[in-house]
């Protein structure tokens, strides 16, 4: 049983995670994003042309909603002007560390006897390295926020993460520091609070001058994304309990990436899981195994050129996996398509996620993905979906809550059969059901973009050496 008091803590924690997590952490639009040229080329593949007819209806049918809806308009003006204004405000933050910095490494007040250290000297000490080094370190972490585009979105995205970071190295007090552990990896918090001792070592020097400064810019990018959490407040969600259209769970299915083995001509690679076996082409949503498939379909072919990551959201490649009942899965090149998460939560709950698919009057299929979800995460504006429990356990994180309280027992479900009830039942408002990408898919997504436009241009490259000769 749970108590009045941890129940209200709870409650304020789903919303916090329902403006917060859903709206400026994680809200990642795979279909905006995360789909780089090689996924576009592999769908019109596998389907014929029909992802630009879908992108087109989807462009109108977003036109006509917001020609209809002055309301919704405004409102998605007010979420973008905060995204924008977070933005630069946070870009102006790191301006301003890199200013201190060139300070930090070339300035210090003359010894007792009037000498002038060198800058080399200067820059060699060990409180300017530590400075110089937490530099480098939010660099690191603002260019993995920002991503591969200049939009607002994907900068926002990794903006809390930034903050939380940022507060922890500038605190000036240990109680106030441990507020910002939360949902910052223990390496990462060690760091910082070993670079954060480094500078304060000198109380009134030059390093505990930048930092107080740093300080106070902070407060900039804190105000901004409070204004952005209060107009994603304002635009939230109001439940409706209706089934959905195929277009809007598959829109909904979208804001997640999928990842498949392409060649350098940007063409679906499907792999033997034995010999004379019919080859099977997967689009994995576990980022990790998607790697592992990489490197070693690299290993096993190593005549095949230009092996890199394709990028596809989640509800296009469902359907092209047949996860619509009466859907078959479209081949390509005699390959199987199947949708495909961990291998060990694969084997643990198969029989499982079988079993609840055809309970719900569902056709076998060649493949089971479960999603995961919990009570203490949802709101009356939002109900999130975790395609593994380590995504949702880091979620739970980041909504304040400590991780030993996590549910031993969450509540899973097969995809198909999460699509089939929002597609079928009018008892829940399933317009606020959310899936939410881990962040490690969202890092992915970034690597396989920067590797797609590389395989790309080395193709140009050839194509237009043998024109040449």
């Amino acid at each position: 049983r749970i108590s009045p008091t941890r129940h209200a803590a709870m409650s304020h924690a789903a919303m916090r995670l329902s403006l917060l997590l859903l709206a400026s952490l994680s809200l990642v639009d795979a279909s905006r994003i995360a789909a780089p040229p090689a996924s576009s080329l592999t769908l019109r593949r596998l389907r014929g042309g029909e992802a630009e007819a879908e992108a087109a209806a989807a462009a109108a049918a977003a036109g006509s909603k917001n020609e209809g809806s002055s309301e919704d308009g405004d409102d998605e003006a007010e979420v973008a002007a905060a995204l924008a204004a977070l933005s630069r405000s946070i870009d102006a933050f790191m301006d301003q560390f890199a200013q201190l910095e060139l300070g930090v490494l070339s300035t210090a007040r003359p010894s007792i006897l009037g000498r002038k250290a060198s800058p080399e000297a200067i820059a060699a000490r060990p409180d300017r390295r530590a400075f110089k080094e937490a530099h480098q370190h939010f660099c690191e972490v603002h260019r993995l926020m920002r991503g591969e585009s200049d939009e607002a979105l994907p900068a926002a995205a990794g903006s809390m993460q930034l903050l939380r970071q940022a507060a922890l190295y500038l605190s000036d007090d240990e109680a106030a520091a441990k507020e910002n552990v939360r949902a910052v990896p223990a390496e990462t918090v060690e760091k910082l609070a070993a670079l954060r001792a480094a500078g304060r070592r000198k109380a009134g020097g030059t390093v505990a001058s930048a930092l107080s400064q740093l300080r106070v810019a902070l407060a900039g990018p804190l105000e901004a994304h409070s204004k952005l959490v209060a107009a994603l407040g304002a635009s939230q969600v109001q439940p409706v309990p209706a089934a959905l259209s195929r277009e809007a769970v598959t829109a909904k299915l979208n804001t997640v990436p999928t990842f498949c083995l392409l060649d350098g001509q940007s063409r679906v690679v499907g792999m033997r899981e034995e010999e004379g076996a019919t080859p099977t082409a997967c689009f994995y949503t576990d980022p990790a195994e998607a790697r592992a498939v990489l490197e070693s379909a690299k290993r096993a072919m190593p005549d095949v050129r230009g092996l890199h990551l394709g990028v596809t959201p989640l509800g296009r490649a469902f359907a092209a996996c047949g996860g619509w009942p009466g859907d078959e899965p479209q081949g390509h090149i005699a390959s199987t398509l199947k949708l495909q998460g961990s291998a060990a939560v694969r084997e643990q709950m198969g029989p499982f996620l079988r079993e609840q698919a055809e309970k719900q009057g569902l056709p076998e299929a060649a493949w089971q993905l479960p999603v995961f979800c919990t009570d203490q995460l949802q709101s009356a504006h939002a109900m999130p979906f975790f395609l593994s429990r380590e995504a949702l356990v880091d979620a739970w994180v980041v909504a304040g809550l400590e991780r030993d309280a996590v549910p031993d027992s969450l509540t899973a479900m097969d995809l198909r059969v999460l699509v089939h009830q929002m597609s079928t039942t009018d008892k829940f408002a399933w317009n606020t059901v959310n899936l939410l990408a881990s962040r490690e898919a969202v890092d992915l997504v970034s690597e396989a973009y920067a590797e797609g436009r590389a395989v790309a241009a080395a193709r140009s490259g050839g194509g237009a050496a043998e024109s040449a000769a």
